[in-house]
C-alpha cells in the first residue's frame, strides 16, 4: 500500500476518482435543516473574515505568491488534510467538517504527513466532473484553497493548476 505521502504526490497525474471508504459513505447523523441554519448563520462572519484576511496580506504580503487556476479536477477535494491538535479539538473538529461541512474520514487513523499528524478526507459535494454542488455554501477551507501564506511547506497538489512561488521570482 503506498504512503500518504506517495498517494498525494501520484494523484496529479490520474484521471480517476480513489474510491470510497470501506462500506461506502456513512450518512450524516446531523438533520439537514440543522446544518443549513447553521452554515446560513455561519456565513455572513466566514465572509468577514476571508474580506479581512484579503486585507491583511494587502498590508503584509505573504512570502510566497500562488500563480495558476484551477483545473477543477477535484484532486483537492478527494484528499483534504485536516492536521489533528488535542484529542478535544480533533473530536470537535472532526464533528464540524464531518456533520456540518460535508466531509467524510477516508481512513479512521491520521497519518504524518510534513511531520504532523492528519486525517484524511473526502468532500461528498464533489461531483463526477470535479465541480461542487455545494458552491455558494462551501466551506471556508475550500474558499481559502490554496491557502499557503507565509508557509514554506505546502500541500499543493500535482496537476491541480496552481504553483507557489517565492517572492522575487
Amino acid at each position: 500500500m503506498k504512503s500518504l505521502v506517495e498517494l498525494l504526490d501520484s494523484v496529479g497525474d490520474e484521471r480517476i476518482q480513489p474510491p470510497l471508504p470501506a462500506g461506502g459513505l456513512k450518512k450524516q447523523w446531523f438533520p439537514s435543516p440543522l446544518r443549513l441554519c447553521i452554515k446560513l448563520l455561519i456565513y455572513p462572519f466566514m465572509m468577514l473574515d476571508l474580506f479581512a484576511k484579503k486585507i491583511a496580506l494587502r498590508i503584509v504580503p505573504p512570502p510566497f505568491k500562488i500563480t495558476g487556476s484551477c483545473k477543477k479536477r477535484g484532486n483537492c477535494c478527494h484528499y483534504i488534510l485536516l492536521r489533528t491538535k488535542s484529542k478535544k479539538l480533533s473530536l470537535l473538529s472532526l464533528f464540524w467538517h464531518t456533520q456540518i461541512n460535508g466531509f467524510f474520514l477516508r481512513s479512521k487513523k491520521a497519518d504524518k504527513v510534513m511531520g504532523k499528524n492528519h486525517f484524511v478526507m473526502g468532500c461528498r459535494y464533489l461531483r463526477k466532473d470535479g465541480s461542487c454542488s455545494n458552491y455558494i455554501l462551501r466551506p471556508a477551507l475550500c474558499r481559502n484553497w490554496p491557502d499557503v501564506g507565509f508557509r514554506r511547506e505546502h500541500g499543493i497538489l500535482k496537476g491541480c493548476g496552481f504553483q507557489v512561488r517565492g517572492k522575487g521570482k
